[in-house]
């Protein structure tokens, strides 16, 4: 048993870490050890705090830019290490992971940093990609640990000698619970309507266009033989999001998707659809919604890019698509219309075990106390 310690949590939203988090924080905290979240203030701080955590606020905020702003977010950051004073901080999305690195050196703790994506900046021209790689190997150089997301990640980083190796390790996604994601044969008759579910951050990256325009396509086509479903959250820090949230609320209005009110029983909502959509062209670490889906044993149809085709074994458990390409995601929409209901419970089935052999959250939770045990005093 390793010494009892005061672990920190830090991310951009209280609703990250509740969701995507929460059985890591109720591990470390079975442990005996002493766990602190510091995130922004949204909806879900109550849920946070009544898994046990003792919650703090900062003033961070995703995508601005203002240096005068994000000069006071280190500021907080450096009076909340001065008085928690932890022995190890776990950090995720990009500025957590970067403004942790920059004050670990002074204020004395131990980092795990967890690389879910690289961010859209990598992206850009050459100028900025050379100054996201200075701001990644001055702040995590020193970290105790790097976890990665999907494999291309954690080559860019060592290719480009960002990172040393020995620091930098793969994880499978941010793992799914396999308790609560399970499969469930729905009694709605099968065979006549499919249902296709996208599900995740409204960002022009995941794809939203691309099933917009497939569903106007094949409803055309196809009448009522299939049903296009959203399950989408606003991304409030991009001005994109609200612009593309009201298209999708026409092409609701005018019946050719559903556009689904937000919920946190997402599992009822999957289990409902026959397939998980995800034409995302965005740099992800490995996709929760693929993920969940999995899990609950749906067939996938998503992009041949970082991250996303970790997911499917092509033909097996879904079907990869080339990305930005509307005709490949109309070809494999078609296919699964037209499949039997035994192809896609056949496929459904292999997504189920291949979650189970590669995604289960108790990897992730296992590499985590992993580390704890590493810390030294």
């Amino acid at each position: 048993m390793t010494r009892q310690m005061k672990i920190v949590f830090f991310a951009n939203t209280a609703w990250y870490l509740y969701n995507f988090r929460k059985n890591l924080i109720s591990a470390i905290m079975r442990s005996g050890h002493e766990v602190y979240a510091i995130a922004p203030f949204d909806p879900y701080v109550e849920k946070l705090a009544a898994l046990g955590p003792t919650w703090h606020n900062v003033s961070l905020h995703q995508t601005r830019k203002n240096p005068v702003m994000e000069l006071r977010v280190l500021w907080e950051l450096w009076l909340l290490f001065r008085t928690i004073r932890p022995d190890l901080v776990l950090t995720f999305t990009v500025k957590c992971n970067l403004y942790t690195g920059l004050l670990k050196k002074r204020c004395l703790f131990s980092q795990v940093a967890n690389i879910s994506g690289v961010g859209e900046i990598f992206d850009r021209d050459n100028l900025s990609k050379r100054l996201s790689y200075f701001l990644y190997r001055h702040s995590l150089q020193t970290a105790q640990k790097v976890f990665f997301q999907n494999n291309e990640d954690l080559r860019t980083f060592l290719e480009q000698h960002i990172l040393p190796e020995d620091i930098c390790e793969r994880l499978p996604g941010s793992g799914v619970d396999l308790s609560v994601f399970t499969p469930h044969v729905s009694q709605r008759k099968r065979g006549k309507t499919r249902i296709f579910l996208m599900s995740g951050r409204i960002v022009a990256r995941k794809g939203y266009e691309l099933f917009l325009q497939a569903a106007q396509a094949i409803r055309n086509a196809w009448g009522p033989e299939s049903e296009f479903w959203i399950l989408g959250i606003q991304d409030t820090s991009r001005k994109e999001s609200g612009k593309l949230f009201e298209k999708i609320r026409s092409f609701h209005t005018d019946n050719i998707v559903r556009l689904l009110p937000p919920t946190d029983d997402v599992v009822s909502i999957i289990h409902q659809a026959d397939v998980m959509v995800l034409p995302s062209y965005y740099h992800e670490g490995v996709p929760r919604s693929l993920l969940e889906a999995m899990a609950c044993g749906k067939p996938i149809i998503t992009t041949n890019w970082k991250g996303c085709k970790d997911t499917v074994e092509h033909g097996v458990n879904g079907l990869l698509i080339e990305k930005k390409s509307l005709a490949a995601l109309e070809q494999a929409i078609r296919f699964f219309i037209q499949a039997p209901d035994s192809t896609l419970l056949q496929m459904g089935r292999a997504s189920r075990r291949k979650a189970e052999q590669e995604f289960n959250e108790t990897i992730i939770i296992e590499k985590y106390l992993k580390e704890i045990y590493a810390v030294r005093p």
